[in-house]
């Protein structure tokens, strides 16, 4: 299988998209106002301990207090019938790991099992544990590595041996354990002289995670749109991976990166409740509290035979566009798909191998249970990180959060990202933008920093004002030249 990576860059957005034989399957973004919490490790203080709930409320020094779960808990083996109020009390400090990120009401959820993320191997301390990623099919090479592993491992500590270790000598494995470990004691002794809470230790930039998580062999082309981390991407690739740092590319075109590889389409359709399929059939998601539910539907498709092949070809072809759009969209959690009825059992059989198959691509854990005689397929998917939805909507002010409309924030980045594509590709010295009142709010009280940081990287003078006659989340653009535009700025009402 071809995989290629492209990364759109800019002042307040880094954004990537994985694709595999040249279809998205994943959508990445990492925002400057905002921070990626997923894998930060903290030294947090115990607020509450619930024993109804074997839970406790941690004070990691965020908004809202994390939720840790007795089975989240780092237990020595003899004692695992122990109870969460006789292993933590009220003002104790512990580290933690953030498991999951904030959603909605709900803060970040934590673990006291610290997993280590390397190239080729994941690294757990306390945990006496070896194992190896599935995705490595050899039986003798998995034994090869397993073997490798356990010769030396640190005493008491677990490893997980990634794919990317197949073919790997014991010396770059080793490489990559001491640095592991090496790692974990830094964040230790900072724990010692840290008062609670602080943050110890932040997971990897998204450009460096996208190389240490995905970058392997299959990996053909990655194209990035700035020449700063172009520079930076490839001096990373040569220090792990030499041999693949030629097929990183910078893309020097005058539109921006997404829009030429098609990708902001992909992006506008993931956010979209109906998906077309090839057939003419077409997929529904409906997002609830509880789960999200696919629907499935013949649509337009009638086939040239009977109806139950017809019904099969249509599910089949759904099988596969849902495992891509559930990875797409990052939807986690449980999910529940209707699929056409189908009378046969064998029918049903296929459908959900083929579901099966298509999800095992899929990085993020995810499980499948049988389908019923009415076709419902219940399965789940391991909720890491916001959806793409939640993380690029929000609930649509005018009509009291029945439908979705674009975040503010995601309106400010938009808008930021085509200030910069303009001066990246104009000589002028003025640009003029004409803003609504939400807009206008939020640049003034987050944004302003970044366009300070555009005025001094290019060495333009960028103007803005709020404008009476524009809705309020939209802009304009008064002009690109120099006195005319400073004139007409003037004019705006």
């Amino acid at each position: 299988m071809r995989r290629d990576i492209v990364i759109d860059m800019s002042e307040v957005e880094t954004r990537a998209a994985l694709l595999e034989d040249g279809k998205v399957v994943e959508f990445f973004f990492e925002r400057a106002v905002e921070l990626r919490l997923a894998g930060n490790i903290y030294k947090g203080v115990v607020e509450n301990v619930l024993p109804g709930i074997q839970s406790a409320f941690v004070n990691i020094g965020l908004d809202k207090n994390a939720f840790l779960f007795i089975g989240d808990m780092l237990l020595d083996e003899k004692r695992k019938d122990v109870k969460i109020e006789n292993l933590i009390r009220v003002g104790e400090e512990i580290i933690v790991q953030v498991a999951k990120e904030p959603m909605g009401t709900k803060g970040a959820r934590v673990s006291t099992k610290i997993t280590l993320p390397g190239r080729y191997v994941v690294f757990m301390p306390g945990m006496d544990v070896v194992g190896v990623s599935h995705r490595i099919a050899s039986g003798e090479e998995r034994e090869r590595l397993k073997r490798i592993v356990e010769r030396i491992r640190p005493n008491g500590s677990g490893i997980i041996v990634r794919t990317a270790a197949e073919g790997k000598s014991v010396e770059e494995i080793r490489e990559d354990i001491e640095s592991l470990v090496r790692l974990w004691h830094r964040i230790q002794k900072k724990a010692e002289i840290t008062t609670a809470p602080a943050l110890l230790y932040q997971e990897a930039s998204l450009i460096y995670a996208l190389v240490r998580d995905i970058v392997d062999e299959s990996v053909e082309n990655i194209w990035i749109n700035s020449f700063f981390g172009y520079q930076k991407l490839k001096d990373f690739i040569e220090s792990l991976v030499p041999h693949l740092a030629e097929r990183v590319h910078f893309f020097e075109g005058r539109e921006n990166i997404f829009e030429h590889f098609g990708l902001q389409k992909e992006i506008e359709r993931a956010l979209s409740r109906k998906v077309w399929l090839r057939s003419g059939g077409y997929l529904v998601f409906d997002r609830t509290e509880a789960m999200t539910v696919i629907d499935v539907n013949t649509g337009k498709f009638v086939g040239k035979k009977d109806l139950q092949e017809t019904i099969l070809k249509t599910n089949l072809e759904a099988a596969e566009e849902i495992a891509r759009q559930v990875r797409l969209r990052d939807i986690g959690g449980i999910i529940l798909i209707d699929f056409i009825d189908m009378e046969k059992k064998e029918h049903r059989r296929q459908v959900v191998r083929a579901l099966e198959e298509f999800l095992s691509r899929d990085r993020t854990r995810c499980t499948v249970v049988d389908m019923s005689e009415l076709g419902l397929v219940e399965m789940t998917r391991k909720r890491v990180r916001k959806s793409l939805d939640s993380l690029l909507r929000e609930p649509c002010p005018f009509c009291e959060g029945e439908g979705r409309v674009l975040s503010l924030e995601t309106v400010a980045v938009n808008f930021l990202r085509k200030v910069e594509e303009i001066c990246r590709h104009t000589s002028s010295s003025v640009l003029g933008f004409a803003v609504g009142e939400e807009l206008g709010g939020y640049l003034a009280s987050e944004g302003e920093r970044f366009l300070q940081n555009l005025r001094k990287l290019y060495g333009k003078e960028i103007l803005w004002k709020v404008s009476r006659n524009l809705p309020s989340r939209r802009y304009s653009i008064v002009g690109v030249g120099d006195e005319e535009v400073r004139t007409r700025m003037q004019e705006i009402a």
